[in-house]
């Protein structure tokens, strides 16, 4: 009995895990795109009006998948409890439970329902549902007063974590913050389905994809046989006979460090062709934050290095076809002025 009794004393002096912090996780991986309660910024807002419109499973499941293609990513790696977690912590904020929809597929038509997609949803989501409209997928897409981007219909991260009961529904009662009309009075509940059926069709284009050697690395790295002085000349030539206009040089540390303590072998050569510049901006003005472009020129242990962001796989972030075309052939133009500078 003495035994029993000291087991249960220590049993019960042991910590019992904590449930996961909803909060706490929330802020580490979420608020940066999505803002303190969902306030939005780079992410959607995550307003009371959106989330009485999306399930908890809806919420998990985009938690879980993410969006491939745009800027939020997949958290697979996190446990059942934790996404569990942030899905409570999220819903704490409408202070309502969320909405619970069919798992079953609703029997509509799609091809009755491309021409109904065509006529009443094109304007906004696009003729392939990547939300980008005509051109920008910010400006030409939708009205200035609209909030978000309208949704990506095409990405395989909304096709897995929407349900059809969850589209029909939204479809039905439109969302004000997205500038999304209602179509209840505009559309049968037998259009709807097949609408909901020809979204189910959608899928993302084949991006073109930049040279397979430096696919999926974020940079491009070469080392120079010359010194750091005649490379950063050479990349300037090469930059100059590629038509574009330098900038003045930065040391990469500048501003990070003071004046003194500045590593003066790193250079950033910051270069564009204002003619592109202006077409890439036009496609999506979002590429602001990553420009003018930059060829880094770095002395390290004894070597050279020249490097640039790999701009064909930065393209991909921003889920737009015809950005995506562009930085493929961005990466030829950098790439050859590289290795024109390291020859």
């Amino acid at each position: 009995m003495k035994q029993y009794l000291i087991l249960l004393l220590l049993a019960l002096s042991l910590p019992l895990h904590a449930a996961p912090d909803g909060k706490a996780l929330y802020e580490e991986n979420c608020s940066v795109c999505h803002h303190f309660r969902g306030k939005g910024g780079i992410g959607l807002p995550l307003t009371p009006e959106i989330l009485s419109q999306v399930s908890d499973d809806y919420l998990a499941r985009t938690i879980r998948v993410g969006r491939p293609g745009r800027i939020m990513p997949s958290f697979n790696t996190m446990s059942d409890a934790q996404v569990e977690a942030i899905v409570r912590y999220i819903r704490s904020w409408s202070g309502k439970p969320g909405p619970v929809f069919e798992k079953t597929r609703i029997k509509g038509d799609a091809s009755k329902g491309k021409p109904l997609y065509e006529k009443n949803c094109v304007r906004c989501h696009g003729q392939d549902g990547s939300g980008e409209g005509p051109g920008t997928g910010v400006t030409l897409s939708r009205e200035r007063s609209f909030m978000v981007m309208p949704a990506a219909l095409n990405n395989p991260g909304f096709q897995q974590s929407a349900s059809d009961a969850m589209i029909r529904d939204i479809i039905r009662s439109g969302r004000k913050v997205g500038g999304m009309p209602s179509f209840k009075s505009k559309l049968t509940d037998e259009e709807i389905a097949h609408v909901v059926a020809y979204v189910r069709t959608l899928q993302p284009p084949k991006q073109k994809q930049g040279m397979e050697e430096w696919r999926g690395k974020p940079a491009y790295i070469m080392e120079s046989p010359y010194d750091f002085d005649t490379t950063v000349e050479n990349v300037k030539q090469a930059l100059t006979g590629a038509n574009f206009r330098i900038f003045p040089p930065r040391y990469l540390e500048q501003g990070l460090t003071d004046e003194f303590s500045v590593n003066t072998r790193q250079i950033s050569i910051r270069f564009c062709n204002f003619k592109e510049l202006y077409h890439l901006l036009n496609i999506d003005p979002r590429l602001g934050t990553v420009l003018p472009c930059r060829i880094n020129v770095i002395e390290r242990d004894g070597k050279v290095l020249v490097i640039s962001a790999n701009v064909a796989q930065l393209a991909t972030l921003f889920n737009n076809q015809e950005l995506s075309e562009v930085g493929v052939l961005m990466e030829e133009i950098i790439f050859s002025v590289m290795e024109e500078a390291t020859l």
